[in-house]
């Protein structure tokens, strides 16, 4: 009897409930409109700031270690 053929596709990992709408890499006009957006939203202060990152950073970290420490 013949062996089967096995297809090995790799299979692309994706994130959330729906997969992708392309796996292409952007183009040079992604990241131009890219950063179009960033500038538009700038002013209205959407954006944390490297002392609220860090923060919120610092924050996560002693959330993990609390769980961890006391098995939560």
């Amino acid at each position: 009897a013949p062996y089967p053929t096995m297809n090995h596709q790799r299979q692309q990992k994706h994130y959330g409930i729906t997969s992708p709408i392309s796996l292409a890499c952007p183009k040079e006009i992604d990241h131009i409109y890219t950063q179009k957006l960033i500038d538009a939203m700038k002013p209205f202060g959407v954006f944390e700031d490297e002392e609220e990152l860090n923060h919120r950073y610092v924050i996560e970290n002693c959330k993990i270690f609390y769980c961890i420490l006391f098995n939560h």
